[in-house]
Parts: C-alpha cells; sequence; structure tokens
C-alpha cells in the first residue's frame, strides 16, 4: 500500500496542479460540476480499490477457486477510472462548463462563415460564466430597451416617485444630432397611439416598450430619463459595449453614424443587476421581472425552455432585438427547481429570421439542458 499511496500522491497532485492552471473552480461548486476534483476522486478510486481487494485482512481465509472457474475480474486503473466516468451511477464524463463551451461553440461552428454569433452565459447558482466572442459590437435593435427600463426604476426609486405617475404621450421629437423634429408613423402599441396628447403612468409605456417592443414608448421615456442619464447607468454597472445614444427612428443621427450598439457582455451585466438587485430595491427589480415576462416574442431562447418546465413553474423573462439582418435575445431564467440563470445570444447576418431563430432556441436549449440535467 505504502507504493500505491505514493503513486496516489503523484497523481492526484498532477490533477489539481493541471486544473489550476486554468480558470479557478468555485469552491461553493457541486462536486458533480467540478471536473478537475472530479477526476481526482475517480483517479484516487482507480487506485485504492484494487490495491484494497488484493490485500485480505490477516486471518481472513480466502476460499479457493472451484475448477473451471475464472478468477475474479481486476481493472487497472485506467480501465477503472473509465468505467467510473461512464457509469450512470457514478460521476458522468461531459458535465463542465468547459464541456458546454465546447458543445456551444461547435454548434455556432457549423453556421458558417457569413454568420456572426456571441453567446453570454451566467449560472447565478454557482457562478459559472461562459463568454463567445462575448465583446464583440452589434447594432443594439431594440435590446436598448432593458436599460432604459432598468434607468426608469433607478430614477424613480432616487427621487422617491411612483412608475405608476402618469407621463405625458406625444409623438414629436428631436434628433440628437441636428434638432431635427420628427415623428414615428406607427407602432406596434396601439394604446399609446390612442392616447396621444394625453397621459399614462410611466410603468404603462415601459410594459409596451418591453413587451410588444413599443418604439414610441422607447422614446417618450428617454425624452424624460435622458439618453445620457442611460449611459451613465451602463457605464457605472460596468456593462461594457452597451451604448444608448438616442431614441428610434432618429435617421440624422443614424445618418451621420450614431447608433446604438451593445455587446453579449454588455447585454448579459446589465440583466444581471435587474436579477440580483443590485441597483435597486426587490419590489423594483420584481416589478422589471414582471414586465419581462410578459414579453410578446419568445421564438429564441425562451423557445428552447421544454413546455414541461413551464408548466412546472419555470419562468423567463427575456427582451429581444432585430433589424435587416440582425437578431437578438437576453433573457433571466428562473427554473422552477433551481436558482436563475441569464443567457444573450446576438446574431448578425441571417437573411431569415425563422432560421436564425431556430438556431437561437437551439442554443438556448443546449444550456437548459446541461445546466438543469435534464434532456
Amino acid at each position: 500500500m505504502k507504493g500505491e499511496s505514493l503513486k496516489l500522491e503523484a497523481a492526484v497532485g498532477v490533477e489539481l496542479k493541471s486544473a489550476h492552471r486554468g480558470r479557478p473552480e468555485n469552491p461553493m461548486t457541486p462536486l458533480a460540476r467540478r471536473p478537475a476534483l472530479r477526476r481526482s476522486v475517480v483517479l484516487l478510486l482507480a487506485i485504492l480499490l484494487p490495491a484494497c481487494a488484493g490485500s485480505p485482512t490477516p486471518g481472513t481465509a480466502v476460499a479457493p477457486l472451484e475448477r473451471g472457474s475464472s478468477p475474479p475480474s481486476s481493472l487497472g486503473p485506467e480501465a477503472l477510472g473509465a468505467s467510473l466516468e461512464a457509469s450512470p451511477g457514478g460521476f458522468s464524463a461531459g458535465e463542465g462548463p468547459a464541456d458546454l463551451e465546447a458543445r456551444l461553440q461547435d454548434r455556432i461552428h457549423r453556421e458558417g462563415d457569413t454568420i456572426h454569433i456571441s453567446l453570454a452565459l451566467l449560472d447565478l447558482e454557482d457562478g459559472t460564466r461562459i463568454e463567445i466572442d462575448a465583446h464583440r459590437r452589434y447594432h443594439a435593435a431594440s435590446t436598448m430597451k432593458v436599460p432604459v427600463l432598468l434607468e426608469l426604476y433607478r430614477q424613480t426609486e432616487a427621487a422617491g416617485g411612483s412608475v405608476e405617475e402618469n407621463v405625458l404621450v406625444t409623438n414629436t421629437f428631436r434628433s440628437i444630432y441636428d434638432g431635427t423634429p420628427f415623428i414615428l408613423e406607427s407602432d406596434r402599441d396601439e394604446a399609446l397611439l390612442t392616447a396621444l396628447g394625453g397621459e399614462l403612468p410611466a410603468r404603462r409605456i415601459a410594459e409596451g416598450m418591453i413587451q410588444v417592443s413599443s418604439n414610441l414608448g422607447t422614446n417618450i421615456l428617454l425624452e424624460h430619463l435622458t439618453p445620457d442619464s442611460v449611459q451613465a447607468t451602463m457605464h457605472r454597472i460596468g456593462a461594457e459595449g452597451m451604448e444608448v445614444l438616442r431614441g428610434v427612428s432618429d435617421i440624422p443621427a443614424f445618418e451621420a453614424g450614431l447608433s446604438n450598439r451593445t455587446t453579449a457582455y454588455g447585454y448579459l451585466r446589465t440583466l444581471e443587476v435587474i436579477a440580483s438587485c443590485e441597483l435597486t430595491d426587490r419590489e423594483a427589480c420584481r416589478e422589471m421581472m414582471e414586465i419581462l415576462e410578459g414579453q410578446q416574442f419568445t421564438r429564441e431562447i425562451p423557445a428552447g425552455i421544454p413546455p414541461e418546465a413551464r408548466a412546472r413553474g419555470t419562468r423567463v423573462g427575456n427582451k429581444t432585438g432585430s433589424i435587416t439582418g440582425i437578431l437578438h435575445d437576453g433573457a433571466i431564467v428562473r427554473p422552477h427547481h433551481r436558482d436563475p440563470y441569464l443567457l444573450v445570444i446576438l446574431t448578425e447576418g441571417y437573411q431569415d429570421r425563422a432560421v436564425g431563430s431556430a438556431t437561437m432556441a437551439e442554443l438556448s436549449g443546449m444550456v437548459w439542458s446541461h445546466l438543469t440535467r435534464t434532456p
């Protein structure tokens, strides 16, 4: 056994030193989700079990083999390790974050060179992060409406006000570039168009901005909040790459190259602040989640969550963004049986939205299956 102990000490030392060369593992992460420690335990068992099996306790009789019988099989350390890794009751292979990242990378690669996909994931249960091209900048499209939502609640709370206070509903705005007045010709929120010249509660306008992606509602709120204030908050929370410079349909600003931008990292950070209540009180966080969960566009990340999970109480709050060639989604997923996780997928290059939506739903499903350990 002394020789076996030396072998064990050397082998486990190599495993742990190898693990430390990568990202440090969270000590609170369950054993089954810590690949380096899992491999060390498997190796330990692989070395000790055969040694113990081959060393009977003194005084114990060893029964002779019957004629024609075979001696007990003995697995070497490598074979036993492989057996334990593969056994359904042991630590199954491919459970670590690196394995999920590799599968996501492979799936993204299959889309070809004309499609760009960035992904950012944060698991609030154990702090696991995956970032795939997460700092690439994209046109933000309607994802910029989530920072506007956060700023609405931040300013309201700071002022001691209420999101139920009325706001003037107008359709006259000025370009941030040259002050040229402009209007929006149409909008998805019919109630806003009906209320023009009147007033509606700020929360009601925010609901339309998020749930049906009302551009008019976005511009109305930005008139009160100001893009500069929204951007200052993004800088304050470290939402790198999330740039809210202007409202929607500001053509002079667009032609001058002043467009709202985002990165998967910046969008994820914005969602994290909402999910973790870092900037506002819990009631404000609850209301923002409630608004996000009323989303009407659910063909991307939410479509990757199994219907049976939704039926058991899993909740998803998301906000998409799309213009020609751009399709994004970001979500706070609250499984019914574990802590939430946040997922952002940004894409550029899809000419057929249905194809892009299907790919994003597939990536979302891969994340769900891995984190919840369900098919």
